[in-house]
């Protein structure tokens, strides 16, 4: 499957290739990202190996740079369905230049599209207006130089995977799709990127030469899956397909049945705590950006100021590294890097370094140093991709947030042993409620707590019920919190990064800073976390995220991904009831199992299984499925994919705060 995976993504990123050479190549964020990961971080030299003779970022309402003197032929990678980009965007882009060649690939199929124009029939295919479109927009321009006709293509090319690994996809031009907490929370713009979603999944199908027995669990998986059951054209590919032997279970989770795990930041991975530690990579959701001004000289002012240097990310052709991170043991991680170090100071016949019996970040910072007075810049080029990711470790465990991350880890256990033990008579939230109160003391933010309080409720599900004094206190200091945080932003410059003063804006939008819009603020996060709360109640098997086996045992959480995981390569094949069953070809599938004695399918039937999460995958439960892959040893290969990879302070930013629905 990773192979059928790499040949979908070359498929679609070779046609683009064979296009840019002597353009100017507009692409989109998404479409960046996807390129970033599948090139492993070599965009530019690349394109520009292709030929390209100028790259632009495709911007909606920002067209600064769009004009480039001379150039006459222009290719556009696009990965919405928002026809408003090609009805204003393009032809703004256009009119600003004097093409005589344009090249449109689109990410979405043309019955997604959706685009029409005033001139032609509504009944005609959407590229086709597009194009006619185009062709009159670069005309206009065109007629008072030029006598040929402008040239214009129209390519559909499904991109929208970012190969982390070969375990390992997400989906950047669906990062933002997230499972609502209600159906009322649909809106125009989340429906078309869901259909948008599913035509992807078709394409990828189609692609793989498979055909799917689609699974959900939770209310927007099954969603999707009844629309990829009925998509016209994935019913008359899986009619082609029937009696094929080999298959794909795609299992679709919604990521909201399960904030508890997303919002820990108690995890084992190391590539969770460079999420959590690092800031994301300009216009990523996915990759981070790593400070690489250890390398550079040491000049007074320059050192550890990331404006004088392009920042370094994770992403590389060789997945070794960035399977330690996920796979590894922090101690084997360091110690490892520390080999890498010391085998790259080699090549310049530097003294053996000796071995050190306890590797930290900071022994391996010292190697850094030692790399950098060697003073030879190709020996720092030759190995600037493990460089970067090394700087990454060292940069994540040194992070000044590691203090704050330790004791929110503390309180996370605390809060599992606390509700594990006293059920309905917890009164965690009157000792959150005091520690919002001392939160200035403790080194904590809002945010901080904010994810603090999902973890809670997440965790809590409809199991344990809080009492409504507790409650009521909970959302008194969460009001004044708010509000006594709000006013010392307002003192901050609007340029500040300050991280309070970006949450705040989260907080209060467009709104005026009172102590009444304090109240309602914390009043809404109330009912989210209610929301959060009541998630999983329509489920049987995996209602509970706590597992206490006795009295004398510790308590665990058992994430909803992780209790899947496990019934799935359980060898007995126990019932999983929560795990429904959308559809599959009923002949083939109905002989098989007959042969192996059996009347129910089961995911594991087909040689591959794609587990796709609705809202993005955490680091912490990629570690733990791929442990276990490794251990159960399944006949089946299991692929592991999401919306994006998210970090806690994600929950907290794109869920609790900028949900579908909120104010």
């Amino acid at each position: 499957m990773d192979n059928k995976v790499k040949y979908f993504t070359d498929n679609c990123w070779k046609d683009v290739f064979q296009h840019v050479n002597n353009a100017v190549f507009y692409i989109d964020k998404a479409a960046v990202e996807c390129l970033h990961w599948y090139t492993g971080d070599n965009t530019i030299k690349q394109l520009k190996y292709a030929g390209v003779i100028a790259v632009r970022e495709l911007l909606m309402d920002n067209f600064r740079g769009a004009e480039v003197e001379k150039a006459r032929k222009a290719v556009f990678v696009y990965t919405s369905a928002n026809s408003d980009f090609y009805r204003h965007t393009l032809e703004t882009i256009i009119d600003l230049n004097r093409f005589q060649e344009c090249t449109v690939i689109c990410a979405a199929h043309s019955s997604v599209l959706k685009y029409s124009s005033d001139s032609k029939s509504a009944d005609i295919d959407s590229y086709d207006c597009l194009k006619h479109d185009i062709i009159r927009w670069m005309s206009s321009r065109l007629e008072e130089e030029f006598d040929q006709e402008p040239v214009v293509n129209i390519m559909f090319r499904p991109i929208f995977i970012a190969s982390i690994n070969e375990n390992l996809f997400v989906t950047p031009p669906f990062w933002k799709i997230m499972p609502p907490f209600s159906t009322e929370d649909h809106c125009d713009e989340f429906n078309e990127n869901i259909d948008h979603f599913v035509s992807s999944l078709h394409s990828m199908f189609t692609n793989f030469n498979l055909r799917e027995d689609i699974y959900y669990c939770g209310q927007l998986s099954e969603n999707v899956a009844e629309k990829l059951e009925k998509l016209p054209a994935a019913v008359d590919r899986r009619k082609r397909l029937t009696g094929k032997t080999t298959g794909v279970s795609l299992i679709l989770v919604d990521r909201t049945l399960d904030l508890c795990v997303a919002s820990s930041h108690n995890t084992e991975s190391l590539l969770g705590k460079i999420l959590s530690t690092l800031p994301r990579l300009p216009g990523h959701q996915n990759d981070i950006a790593v400070n690489m001004t250890a390398l550079g000289p040491d000049i007074d002012g320059v050192e550890n100021n990331p404006r004088y240097s392009a920042p370094g990310c994770l992403a590389s052709n060789d997945s070794n590294m960035i399977n330690q991170l996920m796979k590894n043991k922090q101690k084997d991680v360091l110690i490892t890097l520390h080999k890498l170090l010391s085998d790259i100071l080699l090549a310049k016949e530097s003294p053996k370094t000796r071995i050190a019996t306890r590797i930290t970040a900071h022994s391996l910072e010292k190697l850094v140093h030692k790399l950098r007075n060697v003073d030879d810049l190709s020996l720092i080029l030759d190995s600037s991709k493990k460089l970067q990711q090394i700087l990454a470790v060292i940069q994540a465990l040194k992070s000044n947030k590691t203090s704050q991350i330790e004791l929110i880890i503390s309180l996370e256990k605390l809060i599992l042993q606390n509700l594990a033990v006293s059920r309905d008579s917890s009164s965690i939230l009157t000792q959150l409620s005091n520690i919002i109160k001392t939160r200035a003391t403790r080194g904590l933010s809002i945010e901080n707590l904010l994810g603090l309080l999902v973890y809670i409720y997440a965790l809590a599900g409809t199991e344990i019920h809080f009492l409504e004094q507790q409650e009521k206190q909970l959302e008194e200091a969460l009001a004044e919190a708010i509000y006594e945080d709000g006013k010392h932003d307002d003192k901050l410059t609007p340029a500040s990064d300050s991280p309070m003063m970006n949450l705040s804006s989260e907080l209060f939008g467009k709104r005026i800073l009172t102590e009444g819009t304090s109240t309602q603020i914390a009043n809404d996060i109330m009912v989210k976390l209610h929301r959060i709360a009541e998630m999983r109640k329509s489920l049987q098997k995996y209602k509970s995220l706590m597992l206490k086996p006795s009295p004398q045992e510790m308590a665990q959480c058992i994430g909803i991904l992780q209790q899947l995981v496990m019934d799935l390569l359980d060898p007995d094949r126990p019932e999983i009831p929560d795990l429904q069953c959308k559809t599959f070809s009923r002949i083939t599938a109905g002989f098989n199992l007959l042969l192996k004695g059996r009347t129910k399918q089961h995911p594991l039937d087909n040689d591959y299984v794609i587990i796709y999460v609705l809202g993005g995958v955490v680091a912490e439960e990629i570690k733990i499925v791929q442990d276990m892959i490794v251990s159960k040893k399944p006949s089946s290969q299991v692929i592991i994919a999401g919306s994006r990879l998210l970090s806690p302070c994600d929950v907290t930013n794109h869920i609790l705060l900028k949900h579908s629905g909120s104010k």
